[in-house]
């Protein structure tokens, strides 16, 4: 864990505690903010960061639930046969069976039991964790927190007095521009996209690598599910939208070629030409 440091935060006299922890083979940020009380800001700084480091402990289970790239978790045994769903910790259980409800959601777009070499619920996997880890920190007083794991980000509470939190969409194709921006209070925002690991989607109903959308982002209250819907998305474009029908409280933004629509409360609806250069 990093030392204990607190940096100011915005109006009034809120502080942050800010933290970067390499594991499943990325880096997840934690960003803490609030008053520091009658204790003054060492004391915030202490107890932000235990807070944190009880997040930080769960997200290395997580690895060791859930990591494709090691040997000794139980997904990987169930990839290779050696165990069963039957023998599977119910951590593991309850995550397969919200990926079956998405698989039935995104009528088989969003489909884990595609992946090449068996069953890879990394899909849904790291915003279900950011939202957890999240909400292990609310649980240990802290109200205001953002995690970012690797583009998948839960957000808590505010991000100074009375501002919820800002999360910027990058542009698909300049790493360092933003295409748009959207206020989080207790929610999710995820983003799928081909920049970061090139030609990685797959569409289960073809086993080709073929997708409609440049980028995809979706908010809705359920990191988990958004990662889910983005990566669905991606693959099906608008078409894929027929799934918010029925799921109040939910938002895309969607980018192809030089043109963005978007739709639902966090966004309004509409389109944005010249979304690319």
């Amino acid at each position: 864990m990093s030392r204990p440091q607190v940096t100011f935060a915005g109006p009034g006299t809120w502080e942050r505690f800010a933290h970067a922890e390499d594991v499943w083979g990325t880096v997840v940020t934690f960003d803490v903010r609030g008053s520091f009380g009658p204790g003054g800001p060492e004391v915030f700084a202490v107890s932000a960061q235990e807070a944190v480091a009880e997040a930080v402990s769960f997200l290395h289970d997580v690895d060791a639930w859930f990591s494709t790239y090691r040997v000794d978790t139980p997904i990987t045994a169930l990839r290779n046969g050696l165990l069963t769903v039957e023998d599977m910790p119910q951590v593991v259980c309850s995550v397969l069976d919200s990926c079956r409800w998405l698989r039935t959601l995104t009528h088989g777009v969003f489909d884990p039991w595609a992946a090449r070499g068996g069953v890879d619920p990394s899909g849904y996997v790291k915003g279900w964790a950011a939202d957890i880890a999240a909400d292990l920190i609310v649980g240990m007083g802290f109200d205001n927190v953002c995690i970012n794991a690797a583009g998948d980000v839960s957000c808590r509470g505010f991000q100074s007095p009375d501002q919820p939190w800002t999360v910027g969409i990058r542009h698909p194709e300049h790493a360092d521009q933003i295409v748009q921006t959207v206020t989080a209070l207790d929610e999710g925002v995820a983003t799928s996209g081909l920049y970061e690991r090139g030609a990685h989607v797959v569409d289960p109903r073809t086993g080709r690598h073929e997708v409609t959308l440049t980028s995809a982002t979706v908010v809705g209250p359920d990191c988990g599910m958004a990662d889910a819907l983005a990566t669905a998305l991606l693959v099906t474009g608008i078409d894929g939208l027929d799934w918010f029908a029925d799921l109040p409280g939910w938002s895309a933004y969607l980018v192809t070629g030089n043109e963005a629509r978007y739709f639902g409360d966090a966004f309004a609806t509409g389109i944005k030409v010249g979304v690319s250069n």
